[in-house]
Formats: structure tokens, sequence, C-alpha cells
């Protein structure tokens, strides 16, 4: 066995094709387009102007076996005042020397980096596919939520990882029910003087975007984890999800003309991605992928934020209660992913909501 550094585009196709062979015959997992993972893993891409990373093949008898990224994003330790590095894109077959082997070589890279501890899965950041999927298993994942092999928390475990926090992800369908709570203070908010609802509009979607960077880094400012995403992210996540966007997955709430939050959902692109496998090159899945694009019947809700000076006022209910009437009156259910296992407001806010947890990831860590 041997552990390769990527440092050429060859290797670093290869790097993002093996996971689609790792997976190939699971029937839940689902790749991005290589396209747009090469993208994301290139230098220039905009999150690495503020991170540094490696990254690892492992092979055996000259076949591809695993994978891993180690990294340092200095916006999130200089926002945290932290000095800790990130592990992510970690994909390998199940046998415990690979992963040490791969695991070996990226925290001797971080610890060359000066940092202290290791956390992760990362890929490459919160605002990014994020924690490993530990409850679940028996479904095929929303879009941009990660899915794995339950054999990983094992690998993960014996190279001294312990859990540091774990994520939720919420589901609701159109025939649940809100609580008389819920409805009380919904009912209440939307009376309040001021308060207005609007779409997002999609023809303007770049100064929209400013709009909805600010609260949604003021909104989740004190969250733990949370990295702030800057505005070359912000128009990076425009070009990604324009294609996809449709106006009824969104809502902006104002307060006097002035938005005050915002939530964003998107039809569940897996179904999509699930055919595609990773490419646009094949005209027959392309047509199926085309067909399956009409009939998708889920969501997921991906971004929603509150300006902190309105909070407590219950406009993420009224949000959450325009996802459920407007939103998912287009779908049949959506997924409400994720959220901090201790932000309790949140929770109960989902609960009362009708919404009921699914899924469950978790983000590990080591000291160095």
């Amino acid at each position: 066995m041997t552990i390769t550094v990527v440092d050429a585009e060859q290797k670093l196709k290869e790097f993002v094709q093996f996971p689609f062979d790792l997976y190939a015959a699971d029937p839940y997992w689902v790749g991005e387009l290589k396209a747009d993972t090469l993208h994301l893993l290139r230098p220039e891409n905009a999150f690495w102007k503020h991170a540094r990373r490696k990254l690892f093949l492992a092979y055996q008898d000259e076949k591809i076996v695993g994978r891993l990224c180690a990294l340092v994003n200095d916006t999130y330790n200089e926002y945290h005042k932290e000095n800790i590095g990130f592990f992510g894109f970690f994909d390998c077959i199940n046998k415990a020397e690979i992963s040490h082997a791969l695991f070996a070589e990226g925290e001797n890279w971080l610890r060359a980096q000066g940092v202290s501890a290791v956390r992760g899965p990362a890929n490459p950041s919160s605002n990014h596919p994020y924690g490993l999927l530990i409850e679940g298993f028996d479904s095929m994942p929303a879009i941009m939520m990660p899915y794995n092999y339950p054999y990983y928390a094992d690998l993960i475990e014996q190279e001294g990882f312990g859990k540091v926090k774990d994520l939720l992800a919420f589901e609701r369908t159109r025939n649940d029910k809100f609580s008389p709570l819920f409805e009380k203070i919904v009912a209440r908010a939307s009376r309040a003087k001021g308060i207005s609802l609007r779409r997002i509009n999609l023809k303007n979607l770049q100064q929209e975007a400013s709009a909805i960077r600010k609260i949604y880094n003021d909104s989740w400012a004190e969250n733990w984890g949370h990295t702030p995403i800057s505005e070359e992210e912000i128009q990076d996540m425009v070009k990604e999800l324009k294609p996809v966007l449709r106006v009824e997955g969104t809502c902006v709430v104002e307060v006097d003309g002035v938005p005050a939050g915002f939530y964003i959902a998107i039809p569940n692109m897996n179904h999509v991605l699930k055919i595609l496998r990773g490419s646009l090159t094949n005209p027959i899945r392309v047509l199926r992928a085309l067909w399956a694009w009409k009939h998708i019947r889920d969501a997921r809700l991906i971004m929603l934020g509150i300006d902190p000076a309105h909070r407590k006022r219950g406009l993420d209910l009224v949000l959450i209660n325009h996802i459920v009437k407007y939103g998912v009156a287009i779908w049949d259910k959506a997924e409400l992913s994720w959220i901090l296992e201790d932000n309790e407001g949140i929770i109960r806010a989902m609960t009362e909501s009708g919404c009921y947890p699914i899924k469950r990831y978790r983000l590990y860590q080591k000291s160095l």
C-alpha cells in the first residue's frame, strides 16, 4: 500500500472519481457532478483564497482504495479564535490499515501547519456537505447532504476521534399538522405592523444574494462551527443554484420594507444526480434525468436566517409556515437540514410545526 499526494490534474480527477467506484452498487449514495467537485477542489476556487489543503490517495496493488483531504480554513480560525484543521472528502474501503495510513499523512501535514486539533468531516466547510451520517442509512440523502457507509464511523473512531457535535435532519410532509401553539405564534407575528412577505427576485439574484449573505452571516454568527460566507463564495453559490432554484422555494420577510429574514428551498436534485452518475456525457442518462427532474416531489430547505435585530418576534415560524403552505404544497415533503443537536429553540420550532427527525450526522475531533 502507498499514499500519494494529489499534485496534478489527472490525480485530482482520480480523487473525484474514487467514490463513484466505491459506491457503484449502493442504492442510496449520490455523487455530485464531477465537474462541480473539480471546480470546488481546484486551487483557484474562491474558497481556497482563505484556506489551504493537501489531498491524499491510497493505493493497493495499483488500485485506489481510499482518499482524504486535510485542510486549514484560515477564515474559520480567525473568526472563532481557534487553531484547528479539518479533514474531509474521506472515503475508504473497510480496512483500518488503509484509513490509518491516510489519517497519519493528513495529521502529519496538519501538524506542520501548526494546528492543535483536527475536526471533520467537512467537504470542505459547514457551508458544504458537513458531518458523517450515523443514523438514517435506509434512504437516499437530500441534495447537498452527505451519505457514507456505516463502517466509516468505526474507521474514524479507531484513529482516536471523538464526537464533538451532532447535526439533525428533520422532515415534514404535506399531511403533517401544526401544533395549536405554532399557529397562535404565527398568527400573532404575521399581524405585527410592517411585516410583509415576498419571493426572491430571481431576475436580480446577484443583488438579492448580497442581502441574503448579510442576513445569513449575521443570523448564524454565534452558531457553533459557522464559517462566514464571502461575497465571492455567495456568487459561486448563485451560479450553482440558479439552474435549479424555483421561485416557489424562496421567501424574504421584510420589516418596514427592509429584508429581515429569508429561506431558500430547492428540489431534491439527488433524484437527477443519481441517474447522471456524475456526468452529462451519456445522452440516455441525460434524457432520463430530465424526466426525473420534472417529477421531483421532495425538496430540501438549505438556508434560513433571521436578522438578529428581529429575533424573538416569531419571524422564523412565519417563514416555516410559509415553507409548508407554499413550498410543501408544491412538493409532497421537504427536509429541513441541518440543525445543531443542542439548538433547542429551532428544534422546538421544528417539532411544533409538525417536523420529525430522520437523520443524524456527526462531527468528530481529535487533538494533535
